[in-house]
């Protein structure tokens, strides 16, 4: 018995419709200390919480206080190109 010809992985992609991109999480942690973040303690007047970017265009979450310990940790992922290590989180 013959088996039926199968679609390619781009056929399949073609024939499947467009899955919408995955909204933006409101579920954010300090990436050094893993406190849980709400996405208000990034707003201003007196913003508790920070977004760090690192040389390569990728933004992690930072507490206010975890700022300086973050940056290290980003510096030291941009130097040797292993990801970010991070804290686990916890709330």
């Amino acid at each position: 018995m013959k088996r039926k010809p199968q679609l390619t992985k781009r056929e399949r992609k073609a024939l499947s419709p467009n899955k919408p991109a995955p909204a933006q999480s409101s579920h954010i942690h300090c990436i050094t200390c893993g406190a849980h973040l709400e996405p208000s303690e990034f707003e201003p007047p007196d913003p508790t919480a920070m977004a760090v970017r690192c040389q390569h265009g990728s933004t992690f979450a930072s507490c206010a206080g975890c700022v300086e310990r973050t940056k290290e940790l980003l510096a030291e992922h941009d130097r040797t190109g292993q990801p970010v290590k991070t804290a686990s989180a916890w709330h």
